[in-house]
């Protein structure tokens, strides 16, 4: 250990912290600077995606970019979809795999700090590496509970079955995440009680970079209901799509003049043929946008995590109507926002929300009270700082262990 005060960082993300924004790459941005106020942060980024030069431009300036390395497709062949099935020690996970060259370069970034901090459990396996010394994972995203809500969306009985058996073999997979990684982060208390909670499992939610003032609403006339997010993501393309199939007819019976509001990448491709839909496409600065919505939809019907667009929300002191899933992890919530997980409890609450201002006052009160205390990126620093101060007590007393393996560690790892 070169220095425990200001330990040497190392970040590795799939997600280009400059990105166009979208959930994971608020968290990969907003965490990458977090990690910056613990130590000397260098940032890796593992992706199947090139950025442009601005995303380029902006992730140099605010980093120490030290590699970007690709992660290419890689089909499974017949024998790795029975190891795939059955062995969770598994790696090709993803679909997409580093080369062999930059497996090699990624064991000597990790040889040359203190602390890796690797976003997602994906791009851990990409490298083929089982065990990751000095590291803390993080997970916005378990798998086998995404895999269980998309099966309880499921009407077709076959892809339900599909869906309960990758929940299973991803269940295996987590189970082992302990002897993989020091630590292990997740993004709520209630995923950290899945995975076995422990004191190696602990919890850094998702948050948002919180506004200078306390933001003014300005609710439009006739009531605007608005959805933000990437709208090809098939959670998201879900959800809006349930809405504007199921719920939106139910409104527009009770408030003819109401609109639909869809912002973000991919919106464009959303059923705009609904009466009254618009269709924003990518907003960089959703702010005045979103101070006019009567309330912010959150219509998520699987998935796993926790959605950055609750706190976004909150931040904007916008009402929010949200399935149970997409509230989930978000505690004391039920104070700031309704639920609705059928399309009749869902249009109810949105239409309470367009009849009494009142309500949505109180709910963008409270969401801002507890947005403030929880979910700001301030608030998250503490619990990032405790992780990187455990994984560093952790790594010390496994030191001994891994430097006796340390000449093997081709022989520990499990490439594809």
């Amino acid at each position: 250990m070169r220095s425990a005060e200001r330990p040497n960082i190392l970040f590795v993300t799939s997600h280009w912290p400059h990105a166009p924004k979208y959930g994971a790459q608020q968290r990969a941005l907003n965490i990458g600077r977090l990690l910056k106020r613990c130590g000397h942060v260098s940032l890796i980024v593992a992706s199947a995606d090139e950025p442009d030069a601005e995303t380029l431009r902006k992730t140099g300036d605010e980093f120490d970019l030290r590699a970007v390395m690709r992660l290419e497709p890689h089909t499974i062949t017949a024998g790795e979809r029975l190891r795939c099935e059955l062995d969770p020690r598994f790696m090709n996970t993803h679909y997409r795999v580093a080369s062999p060259e930059a497996r090699h370069a990624m064991l000597r970034a990790v040889d040359a700090h203190d602390i890796v901090w690797i976003f997602g459990l994906h791009e851990a396996n990409a490298f083929g590496i089982y065990h990751w010394p000095h590291t803390i994972l993080d997970i916005d995203d378990v798998q086998s509970r995404a895999y269980t809500a998309r099966a309880g969306a499921e009407a077709n009985l076959f892809t339900k079955l599909l869906n309960h058996r990758m929940a299973m073999i991803w269940r295996r997979r987590e189970r082992r995440l302990i002897e993989r990684f020091d630590v292990v982060t997740v993004c709520s208390e209630d995923d950290r009680r899945y995975l076995g909670g422990g004191a190696a499992i602990r919890v850094v939610p998702n948050g948002f970079t919180a506004p200078a003032t306390v933001p003014i609403r300005s609710p439009q006339t006739p009531p605007r209901f608005g959805f933000i997010g990437l709208c090809n993501y098939g959670p998201n393309r879900d959800g809006v799509d349930w809405f504007i199939d199921a719920v939106w007819p139910i409104i527009k019976r009770a408030l003819p003049d109401a609109r639909l509001r869809l912002a973000g990448r991919g919106s464009e491709a959303a059923l705009s043929a609904a009466p009254d839909v618009d269709v924003l496409g990518y907003v960089d600065n959703a702010a005045d946008e979103i101070a006019g919505w009567t309330a912010m939809i959150v219509p998520i019907r699987f998935g796993g995590g926790t959605r950055v667009k609750i706190a976004e929300a909150f931040s904007r002191c916008c009402p929010v109507v949200s399935t149970s899933l997409g509230a989930a992890g978000y505690d004391t919530a039920e104070q700031c926002l309704l639920l609705g997980d059928e399309p009749a409890t869902f249009a109810a609450a949105c239409i309470q929300l367009a009849m009494d201002p009142s309500l949505g006052r109180r709910l963008a009160s409270s969401g801002w009270r507890e947005f403030t205390r929880k979910w700001t990126w301030d608030a998250i620093e503490a619990s990032v700082g405790d992780c990187v101060r455990l994984c560093i007590e952790r790594s010390g007393a496994m030191r001994s262990a891994r430097s006796r393996v340390a000449a093997t560690r081709t022989d520990a790892c499990s490439a594809t």
